[in-house]
């Protein structure tokens, strides 16, 4: 079956970015969302790959964006919109109305099923490094920001202490602690309290990590192996894995990654951490695990936010995007 896909164009980021927030909250939304703030990168994307319905504001609308979605819903941005010959609605209005017009034109064109949510394989992106305060959560935010634009993508911090509520600027009912305490439940009740914990930032979807340190620590390598088993039954394309060493059975974790990322510093004492890590992987029999590893060495930016929700545009975010590049053109 193939997937149902809708793609938002505006170059209004922060609004942007807040539709395709609150469209991805919406209990079965039956559209995978991409997310564009120009023009230019809709149509390298979507002369590609098109898509069912394309919403776009009025202001950024060209003829050419016809023959890139089935149906176009432009946003209008004040009277005249409503004039033109296109199906729209104002920008302005309430998330309920819009999603009422993209259920109503999806009906319209008739080709339009419900979405599977098993007909794609999922992807884990480990994050892992010994070298401590590297940056490594933030550029692992960065990255599952960077593939939210058009795929669904869950974050998790294994973290003790992670203090990650305070950089989401939210607070959140419930953390990963919460959901491991279910995951003896059938997998579809897991992933339905998973999919009821989830708040998005900027298209990301995130739980928070666990509260108190013993609910990472006391949970046996066996019991992520489950836990990753259910997720590979869930609606995501990616899961960001953000690591830390109070995982047990952490290299298994590692091995099941299509993709690890390892941030690394040039200082001597640095460099001599990862040699060690690299060498009790090999004397592990986990080589393969370094052959998928990708030493990040990051620059020295310049400025980041201490809000997740504005890492979109940043340094740290451009440098995720050309890393991601990067490995696809590789075939990663």
């Amino acid at each position: 079956m193939k997937k149902n896909r809708l793609a938002i164009c505006d170059s209004e980021q922060e609004y942007a970015y807040r539709l395709m927030d609150a469209l991805s909250r919406e209990a079965d939304f039956p559209f995978e969302i991409s997310t564009f703030t120009s023009a230019q990168k809709l149509y390298e994307s979507l002369r590609q790959q098109p898509v069912q319905i394309l919403l776009v504001a009025g202001s950024d609308y060209s003829d050419e964006m016809q023959g890139l979605a089935e149906r176009v819903i432009l946003l209008w941005e004040g009277e005249e919109g409503s004039r033109m010959e296109l199906p729209g609605i104002s920008k302005y209005c309430g998330i309920v109305r819009i999603l009422k017009k993209i259920t109503e034109t999806a009906k319209e064109a008739g080709s339009i099923g419900p979405l599977s949510k098993t007909d794609h394989p999922v992807h884990f992106l480990g994050f892992y490094t010994p070298v401590g305060r590297c940056l490594q959560t933030t550029l692992a935010f960065a990255t599952g920001q960077v593939l939210a634009r058009s795929h669904k993508v869950l974050y998790l911090n294994f973290e003790r202490f992670s203090g990650l509520e305070s950089a989401l600027s939210g607070s959140f009912g419930a953390d990963l602690g919460d959901l491991l305490y279910d995951l003896h439940k059938p997998p579809e009740e897991v992933l339905e309290r998973l999919y009821r914990m989830v708040e998005p930032c900027k298209g990301l979807d995130v739980i928070l990590p666990a509260y108190a340190a013993e609910d990472i620590l006391c949970v046996e390598a066996g019991e992520w192996q489950r836990f990753f088993s259910i997720l590979n039954g869930s609606r995501y394309a990616y899961v960001i894995l953000d690591l830390t060493d109070c995982v047990q059975g952490i290299f298994g974790i590692l091995e099941q990654c299509s993709r690890v990322y390892t941030v690394v510093r040039r200082e001597a004492s640095e460099a001599a951490k990862i040699a060690r890590f690299e060498a009790v992987m090999k004397q592990a029999g986990h080589e393969t695990v370094l052959q998928k590893t990708r030493k990040c060495v990051l620059p020295v930016f310049a400025r980041l936010p201490g809000d997740y929700s504005r890492l979109p545009g940043c340094e740290l975010t451009q440098y995720a995007e050309r890393m991601l590049l990067e490995d696809e053109q590789g075939g990663i």
